[in-house]
């Protein structure tokens, strides 16, 4: 990343000022304008060399990507784009379950609302590119999916889905990409957001057919700051959003032990992606939403 898409990344994805924007759609165009637009290339563009079709040049495009003879005829910018760049499908899933919707005190937005910013982002990205994205909600299975499209028109239809709450008191998250291992296109990448309160071993076998249907499999693991650190003080009574259980207990006398387990399920959630040649990427709902994706998308782009 360069100097200019460093100075834009700390001007534009400061947490605080992400959760004063009034809407989605302004999210998401200070997230891409502040990091996203930096990366010399998009970090989901494979290496075809064969020439397809022109695209308007974007800030942060390789000046080597830019066909200058069309430029000295019309004295404008257009990008060179290879076949596998016109044909990239994504698809974007999103738990909307109710442990979705929890906000510590240290954080400033819920989980719900930190997915909701980086998949806008991520819709107005790849329709920049001219991508085809499809979009789909989990819930108690897979709900709403839209197959993917290039279409501004679509794009628009896409954001106006995502201005919906985490209703949903439960999730079934393997039951979820089973239905959706069904409906995704071959070779594209699937981008998954969730807490992921399931069984790592329980996704397993629609994370294998995914990857037997040539998809890249992304995991956006998005946790509550106190859901990994357990910094309460005082006894507290807890409740289970998704059951509404209720618990007592002295953080004091299990926080060793209750650390310990998340670092667990973190380590199996990650090793089960990582054997199917997937990423899963931990991002806390109290950093800057692209800090820690941010390094992870850099990294894949020198990879590319």
């Amino acid at each position: 990343m360069n100097s200019r898409a460093a100075s834009l990344s700390a001007e534009f994805l400061d947490i605080d000022l992400l959760a004063r924007l009034p809407s989605l759609e302004l999210q998401a165009k200070f997230l891409v304008t502040g990091f996203l637009a930096g990366l010399h290339r998009s970090p989901f563009h494979g290496s075809s060399v064969e020439f397809k079709e022109h695209r308007d040049y974007q800030p942060g495009d390789e000046l080597r990507s830019v066909d200058w003879k069309v430029y000295a005829r019309t004295d404008r910018l257009h990008i060179r784009l290879r076949d596998d760049e016109t044909n990239l499908t994504a698809s974007l899933l999103l738990d909307r379950s109710a442990s979705m919707d929890y906000r510590s005190h240290r954080a400033l937005m819920t989980k719900w609302d930190y997915t909701r910013s980086l998949a806008a982002a991520f819709l107005l990205f790849l329709q920049r590119q001219r991508d085809a994205t499809a979009l789909g909600f989990i819930g108690a299975g897979l709900e709403e999916f839209m197959p993917g499209s290039a279409r501004p028109s679509h794009y628009h239809r896409l954001m106006a889905a995502l201005h919906r709450p985490a209703a949903v008191a439960a999730s079934a998250i393997p039951e979820a990409l089973a239905v959706a291992a069904d409906r995704v296109r071959h070779r594209s990448i699937v981008l998954i957001f969730s807490d992921f309160y399931a069984d790592p071993a329980a996704l397993a076998p629609a994370l294998k057919r995914l990857r037997y249907q040539d998809c890249e499999v992304i995991c956006f693991h998005i946790l509550d700051p106190m859901e990994l650190d357990f910094d309460f003080e005082e006894p507290v009574r807890l409740r289970e959003q998704e059951t509404s259980a209720l618990l007592t207990l002295s953080p004091d006398l299990i926080r060793d032990e209750y650390r310990r387990r998340v670092t667990d399920h973190r380590k199996a959630l990650e090793e089960q992606i990582r054997q199917l040649d997937g990423d899963c990427i931990l991002l806390r709902t109290d950093k800057p939403p692209l800090s820690a994706l941010g390094a992870y998308l850099a990294r894949r782009n020198a990879r590319l």
